[in-house]
């Protein structure tokens, strides 16, 4: 971990009593500026906001009105009224085109007033109950032949009975050459009869909301004005009418009360107020991290002077960490590569008197000692093994060496016969082998020209007492192995397993290759051994090899455990000589050696 690390300790040490205090510091002074600004930034923002709501509100109180008394206008000074002339229209049912056109004549006047006087109106349209209708516009005209008896703003201006409906903004296909407005509708009845007398509707550009977003700072401002479906109405950028507020300040307005209210969350401050007389709502979200950046002019002045100050502690405390801890670390870079045995003395800080110097002394006493020990601990153990391995193959080659002659000497008592020349050649050939020191290992075909020269020798002496068979998988030939390890191992079965049957046996060399590994396996049919015989054998052969005892003669099966030490020393201990044995059936052994190209 970081603190087991000396250096890291006194850097944390001397930055503790350096840093942190300068950080409370400008911590505390910091926090105390931004909630300064951010009360101030509140402060403006309410009050806004409660301009904009009150502005929005005097407008929307003057359409009502408007609409409202819209019946009771007269057309013109001294003429009838807007209701009478819509009650002509109604009661004659022959009314036409004609009749229409007089009537929106006889109101001209009214209109120019009225849109001269609201300069935020596009159009008037009086809508007759039969789907007819009275338009006037600047610019614009409703399409030809539209008929709002089915449109959705239309039924729900009914249902209203008489009151104000307010559309979203967006862009009426019924208006030509439209643009995104507002529009604003009320069903007109008759004061005496209350017969409908139509619908009346005033388009509203959007022009109506300028000035929402006077008193704020565009940059870091977002104002909206949204319905009570979050639809937003206007946008100080414009470029969001008629979209849904986005969230997250869609949420936090959802459950907000009929009170002004505001939130900060993430850097940003959100006021909300309602108007009094609609479900309309001016919501203004405010960056306050950006407004830090425009005005911050104190705090960045004061993070600077912190920074500064805390990295000249910091490099400081680098400096001095560094000093005091530098000749304890360059020794533990140095005991780090000595853990891989590549023993590295340390030259630096010979010189010092202090603590430190006598550390790297006692540390490079200490390293020569333990590479003099390597060395000599070394030394020890090749030439141990070494003699060992030389130790077997003599007992090996001077068993076989004794065997080999007596059998000479036998056929040579009893007859003079060309035998003997091709067993003393066959005994040549074997002693060349087995004192070739270019390395200790060969292929399998030169193993097996070994064993087959024994085998010459076996057969003089045996006739045809004994078959030998040989079962070699193909592609092993040249794969190389340790020598002088099949020959015991069929030697042992002649003399062990057969010399005492009276009956014709055989023996099998049988060589395949399993999981990147050579299995030899050497079965004869002979006496086999007992159970007890069996286990003695497995626990010699389990036994480490003893060096204590090279030289001296061993009874019990001496080819099979040589062996088995030579190839569990050479290739490891995984490796070596298994048995299987039934009485009076025959013994199997298996020899286990790794693939060596």
């Amino acid at each position: 971990m970081i603190y087991r690390n000396i250096r890291n300790k006194l850097f944390f040490v001397f930055l503790g009593i350096s840093v942190i205090p300068i950080f409370i510091v400008t911590l505390i002074s910091y926090n105390a500026y931004t909630s300064l600004v951010a009360k101030q930034v509140s402060l403006v923002s309410t009050g806004t906001i409660d301009n904009t709501v009150e502005r929005i509100d005097n407008i929307f109180q003057n359409i009502d009105r408007i609409t409202l008394s819209f019946q009771q206008f007269s057309t013109r000074p001294g003429a009838f009224t807007v209701s009478h002339e819509l009650n002509k229209l109604i009661n004659n049912p022959n009314a036409d085109e004609y009749d229409l056109f007089l009537a929106r004549s006889n109101m001209l006047f009214f209109f120019n007033n009225l849109v001269l006087g609201n300069p935020y109106l596009n159009g008037i349209y009086i809508f007759l109950p039969d789907g007819k209708s009275i338009s006037y516009g600047i610019s614009t005209d409703l399409v030809i032949d539209y008929n709002p008896l089915q449109d959705d703003w239309y039924v729900r201006t009914l249902e209203k009975s008489g009151g104000l409906y307010i559309s979203d903004a967006n862009k009426k296909d019924f208006i030509i050459n439209a643009k995104p407005s507002i529009t604003f509708s009320r069903a007109l009845y008759d004061a005496d009869t209350r017969q409908l007398l139509g619908v009346l509707m005033l388009d509203s550009g959007l022009d109506i909301f300028k000035g929402i977003d006077k008193g704020i700072v565009p940059d870091i401002t977002n104002m909206f004005l949204v319905n009570g479906n979050g639809t937003i109405l206007y946008d100080n950028y414009k470029n969001r009418i008629g979209q849904q507020l986005p969230e997250p300040l869609n949420g936090q307005i959802a459950n907000r009360s009929e009170e002004m209210s505001e939130e900060t969350s993430d850097g940003t401050l959100t006021v909300m107020k309602p108007f009094p007389d609609n479900d309309w709502k001016i919501v203004a979200s405010i960056s306050l991290s950006k407004l830090y950046e425009q005005y911050g002019v104190s705090q960045r002045l004061l993070l600077y002077i912190a920074i500064t100050c805390a990295l000249i502690f910091i490099l400081l405390s680098v400096i001095l960490s560094n000093l005091i801890t530098k000749p304890i670390i360059d020794l533990s870079k140095t005991m780090r590569k000595n853990k891989f045995l590549n023993l590295v003395t340390a030259k630096k800080y010979m010189e010092r008197t202090d603590e430190i110097g006598v550390l790297y002394a006692e540390y490079n006493k200490m390293i020569q000692d333990i590479n003099r020990y390597i060395k000599e601990s070394y030394q020890n153990k090749l030439i141990t093994l070494d003699s060992q391995m030389k130790a077997l193959e003599a007992q090996i080659n001077s068993h076989f060496l004794y065997n080999t002659l007596e059998s000479i000497n036998s056929i040579a008592e009893i007859e003079e016969v060309e035998s003997i020349a091709i067993m003393t050649k066959a005994l040549g050939d074997m002693f060349r082998y087995s004192i070739k020191t270019e390395s200790e290992l060969v292929s399998i075909d030169e193993e097996l020209a070994h064993v087959n020269n024994y085998l010459a020798i076996q057969k003089i002496r045996y006739q045809d007492k004994i078959d030998f068979r040989f079962d070699i998988q193909e592609g092993l030939s040249q794969l190389k192995i340790l020598k002088l390890i099949l020959q015991p191992i069929i030697e042992n079965a002649l003399y062990h397993g057969l010399e005492s049957t009276k009956k014709k046996g055989s023996v099998t060399v049988r060589a395949i290759e399993r999981e990147e590994r050579i299995l030899f396996e050497i079965a004869d049919d002979g006496v086999g051994m007992s159970p007890d015989q069996l286990r003695e054998l497995q626990s010699l052969l389990s036994e480490p090899p003893e060096f204590s005892e090279l030289g001296r003669r061993d009874k019990r099966s001496i080819g099979l455990k040589n062996v088995h030490s030579r190839i569990s020393l050479y290739y490891g201990s995984q490796y070596g000589l298994t048995l299987e044995s039934e009485k009076d059936i025959g013994t199997k052994v298996i020899i286990n050696v790794p693939i060596l190209t």
